[in-house]
């Protein structure tokens, strides 16, 4: 299923589910090489934005218990 840009940003868990997706068909490895690069991508994308969902949460949480440090 293609998904659009236009699309409203899905929750953390959403896009985790649908990595899961991708990665259980990249691994299955019988999609044509087209579609796999379709998938690799998307799933490059939503990494991304759970990376940038994390970040803020993170910063949010300092912020919010007054810490200024950043936690390795």
């Amino acid at each position: 299923m293609a998904k659009t840009k236009d699309e409203a940003p899905k929750s953390l868990e959403e896009q985790l589910k649908r990595l899961e997706e991708i990665a259980t068909l990249l691994d299955r490895g019988d999609a044509p090489i087209d579609q796999q690069l379709q998938l690799f991508e998307e799933g490059m994308a939503l990494a991304a934005g759970c990376r940038a969902f994390l970040e803020q949460a993170e910063l949010k949480v300092q912020t919010l218990s007054g810490e200024n440090s950043v936690i390795p």
